[in-house]
């Protein structure tokens, strides 16, 4: 005896996101939410009372809560979901508030649109629902590609806005707001400029998986974003809950673990400009972020925990000094001589002399850094003031020596 085919009440026409919702709800008698592939909350049903924290938490921030998202991926549900035709059954996690679901993702050929989440009760869902559930993400497809398309005409049309913004062809802070007021954005109060520089150009692909990580993190505020070649910027606020360096640090930190840990994509580096209230000093802002970058290209170990433009200290004028060395042919004369005393003895008095300057005179930890005693060191300083003919506790003359040697390397690179 052949089965009946399940009727599919799915197929028609909803007018909207939350028609469809209601419909798989009365369907289902289950609490159903639908997100975008960012897992921001686009439509959801109404709930008992007693319905689950990681719901609540969605439907008031209109987005799935960061430490939902973090566990699971971390516990492997999104990956599934991102791989899967079908309905996945996902169990109850206590900890983060998640009650069982069961989740399908919304699909356009192999492009993920979004997901539809049921949040099950004491009775569980039938094979019959599941299939079911296919139908539901089907009939979503249009729905969602409606949306999407929304969402990229309009950053579209700020994408020329941001580049003349970031380039400074804007003369003055009305023609600024003007071009605001027209494209109907909302001007923040304050921002900064990151950067971020990859190994190789930033495919559509790869667009998406950042577009994902910058929406799901919850750690700043994105404003706008915009890709050239291997180049990613974006203009962003700290989020409420953090002072700005802190925000922006994690954020860094978080967006160049999480590139490599779930999209494989390693290399990345990231920087931010100065924080500021006025979006005439955007291209400004762009320019710092810029900077650290290229400083932490010259000097990737020096600078490895250095994000900030504020951070970079006297690196900050290094390629000015360079371009000063070039001209005027000019060091400190302590540098010829101890390089020629090197040169000589096969010795390594001016690394010593850089790595002493660089760990601040602190004995200790330079000779760590030199794989050398204390006494050793002791004894070399001493050398290196009597050849160069320099007082290392002159901090004039220790900074001085410093910039020459660190510009001498811009050069060379």
């Amino acid at each position: 005896m052949h089965e009946m085919p399940h009727k599919n009440p799915f197929k028609k026409t909803f007018f909207d996101l939350k028609d469809l919702v209601d419909s798989i709800h009365e369907n289902f008698l289950c609490p159903v939410t639908i997100e975008d592939t960012n897992h921001r909350l686009h439509a959801y049903s109404s709930h008992e009372d007693d319905t689950d924290s990681a719901r609540i938490g969605t439907i008031i921030s209109q987005r799935v809560p960061e430490k939902v998202i973090n566990r699971l991926w971390k516990v492997g549900v999104i990956p599934k979901l991102m791989k899967s035709d079908s309905a996945l059954r996902i169990p109850h996690i206590e900890d983060i508030g998640l009650r069982d679901r069961v989740a399908i993702a919304i699909r356009k050929n192999n492009e993920i649109l979004g997901y539809i989440w049921v949040v099950e009760g004491q009775k569980k869902l039938d094979d019959v629902q599941l299939e079911l559930l296919k139908d539901a993400a089907l009939a979503a497809t249009p729905l969602m590609a409606k949306l999407q398309k929304n969402r990229k005409r309009k950053e579209e049309n700020y994408q020329d806005f941001l580049w003349q913004l970031l380039t400074g062809q804007y003369k003055t802070l009305e023609e600024i707001q003007g071009k605001f007021h027209d494209l109907n954005l909302k001007m923040p109060d304050r921002f900064t400029v990151l950067a971020f520089r990859f190994e190789q150009d930033i495919t559509r692909k790869v667009e998406e998986q950042i577009s994902y990580l910058i929406t799901t993190s919850q750690k700043i505020t994105n404003h706008f974003l915009v890709v050239m070649d291997e180049e990613l910027i974006l203009i962003a606020s700290p989020h409420n809950s953090q002072p700005d360096d802190k925000a922006f640090d994690d954020f860094i930190s978080f967006f160049i673990s999480e590139m490599a840990n779930r999209f494989s994509i390693q290399g990345v580096k990231g920087s931010a400009g100065t924080n500021y209230s006025v979006f005439d000093k955007a291209e400004t802002s762009y320019q710092e972020a810029l900077k650290v970058l290229k400083m932490k290209e010259y000097f990737p170990e020096e600078l490895e925990g250095v994000y900030h433009f504020r951070q970079l200290g006297a690196y900050r004028y290094l390629d000015l000094i360079q371009k000063e060395q070039r001209v005027r042919r000019y060091e400190h004369p302590a540098i010829a001589k101890l390089e020629d005393y090197d040169s000589l003895h096969k010795s390594n008095l001016l690394k010593t002399l850089e790595v002493f300057i660089q760990q601040d005179s602190n004995m200790n930890n330079a000779a760590k850094k030199l794989f050398v005693h204390t006494n050793t060191l002791h004894y070399r300083i001493k050398r290196i003031s009597e050849i160069g003919g320099i007082s290392l506790s002159n901090v004039h003359e220790k900074i001085g020596i410093f910039l020459d040697l660190k510009a001498r390397k811009i050069d060379e690179k």
